[in-house]
């Protein structure tokens, strides 16, 4: 089940993975390839931050339609996050490593896949 404790603990999760990909970037290549990974896991972590707070305002069975609302208006809001924070990346950041930066990125995304099972296995 999903709820409001994942969701900040995915967020938190998440939030510790950006200096996590910065340290990375810097030990396999080198300082404009750990400002790259740390942008794009900033962009993750912020879209995906947007999504969790503006899916879990509102809650209950009586508020079913307010909730799934907020859930397309969360998708949109992370959506447009993510498009305009790597125009502005892409656009004004250089030098910049476009592998890294999207490495970053991967990074934090992936911890939506891997905290549902840390939180299924810390619960048996």
């Amino acid at each position: 089940m999903i709820d409001r404790r994942l969701a900040k603990a995915l967020v938190l999760l998440q939030a510790l993975m950006i200096p996590v990909s910065a340290i990375l970037g810097w030990l396999l290549k080198d300082t404009t390839a750990a400002l790259s990974a740390a942008l794009g896991a900033l962009v993750c972590w912020l879209a995906s931050s947007f999504f969790a707070w503006q899916s879990f305002r509102t809650a209950g069975a009586r508020a079913s339609k307010q909730v799934l609302l907020n859930m397309y208006q969360g998708m949109m809001g992370k959506f447009a996050i993510m498009i305009v924070g790597f125009i502005l990346i892409l656009s004004y950041v250089k030098p910049l490593s476009a592998v890294a930066l999207f490495c970053g990125f991967v990074l934090v995304q992936s911890m939506s896949w891997f905290a549902p099972i840390l939180a299924s296995r810390m619960q048996k």
